[in-house]
């Protein structure tokens, strides 16, 4: 049967927690990921599909996480990298998008809820060229022929959703279109492709799960839908748990509109399989899922979490 994968958004954490999934995934269905005929990846997503699509296989990725090599050392007396504490650098003073805010301003109900918040947040001081060696390391940059593959960036000034791969998009490596899906308004500068702003995907849709149905690509039987910023299970009570019930919160919304994706996926015939942080993984992750310092600790109870899910999901257990 042919498959999609869909890999979702999620910061570095998120980064960490798709990858255990994917390995645990491929550990119960004998499947590797790199034979999907279909990838979609939004912002860290972006990184593990343009991997999967260069050949690289999870077990690599993994191995990363569990050993990352060490960080250099800075000189004597330099301040410490806020990047290397889940930071992000002060960020340039004014909203970073006014066009952006216009368009919303004429036509409200055009644009997700996040896109107000992204348009308003000031440019991003945060330097893309680690992004772009990240996802170097991983990506060849030419798009394959198959897997088909699309990464989502939103266009900053506009706020269309860009699909990259696409027919008809923007000519860009996949290093480049996976460098702008990350680039974290606010956070990071935006990302130049031919003259164009772009920023992180994930301010459109988590995931993009309905791309699955666009015409330019082939048809899968089943699809794979992995969402590191929503949540499964409840949340936390807000009076035992202020700030695990807020971060519940906030993912419940932003796994909304992934749902109702999801939903549209299904209704036109695509057996979907779906799976979120359950609430072990969240406790472990926190509110920082920009935080490189957990990856490892994140991605080794995932580990166990999502093989865990899997195993349910064979024997039809909830």
């Amino acid at each position: 049967m042919s498959l999609g994968l869909v890999l979702g958004t999620g910061g570095q954490l998120g980064y960490a927690w798709t990858i255990a999934a994917l390995t645990t995934w491929e550990q119960e269905t004998g499947r590797d990921a790199r034979e999907a005929d279909v990838l979609i990846g939004t912002s860290a997503g972006s990184v593990i599909a343009a991997a999967l699509a260069s050949g690289v296989p999870v077990a690599d990725m993994l191995a990363q996480l569990l050993d990352p090599p060490p960080a250099p050392s800075r000189p004597k007396g330099a301040p410490q990298s806020t990047a290397r504490r889940g930071l992000p650098p002060m960020p340039r003073v004014g909203p970073g998008s006014l066009r952006l805010l216009g368009e919303i301003a004429r036509s409200p109900r055009r644009f997700p809820p996040l896109a107000f918040g992204a348009a308003l947040l000031p440019t991003g001081r945060g330097d893309t060229t680690g992004l772009h060696r990240w996802a170097t390391k991983w990506a060849h940059e030419q798009w394959p022929e198959a897997p088909q593959v699309r990464i989502v960036a939103m266009d900053y000034d506009s706020g269309a959703r860009v699909p990259f791969g696409r027919t008809g998009a923007p000519p860009a490596s996949m290093a480049e279109a996976a460098t702008a899906s990350c680039a974290v308004p606010g956070w990071f500068s935006p990302v130049r492709i031919g003259g164009q702003r772009y920023v992180d995907g994930g301010v459109c849709s988590a995931t993009s799960a309905d791309l699955l149905l666009d015409p330019d690509l082939p048809r899968v039987d089943e699809a794979l839908v992995l969402v590191p910023l929503a949540r499964s299970g409840e949340s936390p009570d807000v009076w035992s748990n202020p700030v695990g019930a807020t971060d519940g919160w906030l993912r419940g919304l932003i796994g909304g509109r992934s749902a109702r994706e999801i939903a549209r996926v299904r209704a036109a015939g695509i057996t979907v399989t779906e799976h979120a942080p359950d609430a072990e993984d969240r406790a472990v992750t926190g509110w920082n899922v920009m935080d490189p310092r957990k990856q490892a600790e994140v991605a080794q109870v995932a580990l166990r979490t999502t093989a865990a899910r899997w195993e349910r999901e064979r024997t039809g257990e909830r």
